[in-house]
């Protein structure tokens, strides 16, 4: 190993990986001056951790105060469209929701009335959904008298016919076909 060069301020700092702090260690052991080179840089590391932080300046201090305050260096964003206070106004009389034209057909529903109708509309479709999702998902139960059977058999075959016609011979396996009390597999070798 050469002289330690930029891995000194690496070791100094602990960023080294074990290995090469390893190496490094044994490097400065033997060579006077990279240790000069590490002490220099272990004091230069020492004093600036027990330097006081100064204080920012007046001046930044008024600045970013300023840019927390209203009126800051940047301008407040104008509204495209002002908005108008809303005030709420009865319909005059003859002119309520179920008022009829002259003709006696309803007048065209608007503002309250027609979102209300479009909430409705909206709250049946995502019940609508939800509920086919559920059905979809939900499947079908086994009747309660069928006994539920794993596919064990399934697997012995799969495995047979991939593993060159090899048998499976788990003891795991075993142990679940004897504790269904002789009860065979369909597809399953026979044993």
């Amino acid at each position: 190993m050469t002289h330690l060069g930029d891995r000194i301020s690496g070791l100094v700092d602990g960023e080294l990986s074990h290995e090469v702090r390893d190496r490094a260690l044994a490097h400065v052991a033997h060579c006077a001056a990279c240790r000069a080179e590490l002490d220099a840089e272990r004091l230069v590391k020492d004093r600036l951790s027990r330097a006081a932080v100064p204080p920012p300046s007046a001046d930044l201090t008024d600045r970013l105060v300023a840019l927390a305050g209203p009126g800051g260096p940047v301008p407040p964003r104008e509204r495209s469209m002002p908005l108008a206070p809303v005030v709420p106004t009865l319909p005059p009389p003859g002119r309520g929701p179920r008022a009829r034209r002259a003709d006696g057909r309803r007048p065209a529903v608007r503002g309250r009335a027609r979102r209300l109708r479009y909430a409705t509309a909206g709250a049946v479709c995502v019940a609508g959904l939800v509920l086919g999702t559920a059905f979809a998902a939900g499947g079908t139960q086994p009747a309660a008298g069928t006994p539920v059977l794993p596919p064990a058999g399934q697997l012995s075959v799969e495995h047979a016919a991939t593993h060159s016609g090899l048998p499976l011979s788990d003891p795991a396996f075993d142990a679940v076909t004897a504790s269904f009390g002789g009860l065979t597999f369909p597809g399953a070798p026979a044993r």
